[in-house]
């Protein structure tokens, strides 16, 4: 048993010096790389450039001389023309166009002469003028213009195309819609007018009111009051 106790305690020995002998390396292995790390640190060696990278650097360069120059005679030119442009310069008087009306002598009722000599750019009261009224008296108006222009065979039923139209609405968002709609019925009366149907496109009625009372207490019966 005596025998036992003493090689256990020979190897116990034998660990603990084991263990300092690591610890002692690993001390002196810690301290060989803070040596190697500032060796390196100290004498650093930079690398040389390559020929491309030299190359590209001298082509930026001169690039960003160029950049420099032209900003520079931007400046210049800036400054000389608010050196040479006067305080107080004068603004030139703009005309504005003036409407062109339609001279010519057309009774009311009669058709439109087309002869005179036109304007130079479009004028509204010039191309309007007098042919309302002539549309008038020729009944373009009338669902029966059609038997004048467009007769039919004996026995054949001309086809009728009626559309009503709702009036502008009070608010101005909602008119928009309508104004839409109008535009396309407008072009659908026309068309069927022209196949040679009796069209007949009149003033209808609002389908929806709601907004309508709202509109007057707001805007008209303050200043009826």
């Amino acid at each position: 048993m005596s025998t036992f106790i003493q090689k256990l305690d020979q190897v116990e020995a034998e660990v603990r010096s084991n263990r300092q002998l690591m610890a002692n390396l690993e001390a002196r292995l810690a301290k060989l790389e803070l040596a190697s790390r500032s060796q390196t640190n100290g004498n650093e060696v930079k690398k040389e450039k390559s020929a491309s990278q030299l190359k590209k650097e001298a082509k930026q360069k001169e690039k960003d001389e160029k950049f420099r120059a032209k900003q520079e005679k931007l400046k210049a030119a800036k400054a000389q023309t608010k050196e040479s442009k006067p305080k107080n310069e004068e603004k030139k008087d703009v005309k504005e166009p003036q409407a062109v009306l339609y001279t010519s002598k057309t009774n009311p009722g009669e058709k439109k002469d087309t002869k005179c000599q036109l304007p130079d750019a479009y004028s509204p009261r010039y191309v309007e003028a007098a042919w309302y009224e002539w549309w008038e008296k020729m009944g373009f108006f009338k669902p029966e213009i059609a038997e004048k222009y467009f007769p039919l065979s004996t026995g054949e039923q001309r086809e009728k195309f009626v559309m009503a139209m709702p009036p502008p609405n009070v608010t101005g968002t909602l008119h928009l819609g309508h104004a839409l709609m109008c535009s396309i019925e407008d072009v659908l009366t026309r068309w069927h007018r022209m196949l040679g149907h009796e069209t007949l496109w009149c003033p209808g009625f609002d389908r929806e009111i709601y907004c309508f009372p709202d509109q007057i207490k707001y805007e008209i019966k303050p200043n009826l009051l």
